[in-house]
C-alpha cells in the first residue's frame, strides 16, 4: 500500500456502517426476514469495498460488488477466487430481494431461505476479512 496515502478516517466511516449492516443482516436472519438479510449482506460488502477504495484515493461508484472488487484488483492487489465468487453471489441478491416484479409469482419473501441468508452473510464477512487482511499486511 506504499504507492498511495491511505485515509484511515474515511475507511473507518465505511467500516463502521458495513459492520453494522452485517449485524443487522444477522438480526433479520434470526427473525426469518431472509430476503432482507441477503440484501443487507450485499450492502455491507458494497460499503466495505467502497470504503477501502475511497480511502485508497480511488473513485468508487455503483452498486456492483464484483465491479468494485475489480477496481481493487486494478491496484495490483491479488483477489482470490473465493472472494470473487462471493461478490458475484452477492450481486445476485441486490435487486430481486426487494422487488416482487423480479419474479413471475409471489414476492421476494417467498424465494429466500435461511441457507440463502447464511451464505450471503458469510460472503459479506469474507469480504470484510479480505479487506482487513490487506490492511494488516
Amino acid at each position: 500500500m506504499a504507492e498511495y496515502q491511505f485515509d484511515r478516517d474515511e475507511w473507518e466511516r465505511y467500516l463502521k456502517q458495513g459492520v453494522r449492516n452485517i449485524e443487522s443482516a444477522n438480526g433479520d436472519m434470526a427473525e426469518g426476514d431472509y430476503e432482507w438479510a441477503c440484501f443487507k449482506a450485499h450492502q455491507a460488502a458494497e460499503l466495505i469495498l467502497k470504503g477501502f477504495l475511497r480511502a485508497s484515493g480511488k473513485i468508487a461508484t455503483g452498486h456492483s460488488v464484483i465491479k468494485l472488487l475489480q477496481s481493487i484488483s486494478e491496484l495490483n492487489i491479488a483477489v482470490s477466487k473465493e472472494i470473487e465468487s462471493c461478490c458475484r453471489e452477492l450481486d445476485k441478491v441486490y435487486i430481486p430481494t426487494r422487488y416482487p416484479d423480479a419474479y413471475a409469482w409471489g414476492a421476494p419473501m417467498d424465494y429466500y431461505s435461511a441457507d440463502n441468508a447464511i451464505d450471503s452473510i458469510k460472503c459479506a464477512e469474507n469480504v470484510l476479512n479480505f479487506i482487513r487482511g490487506l490492511l494488516s499486511a
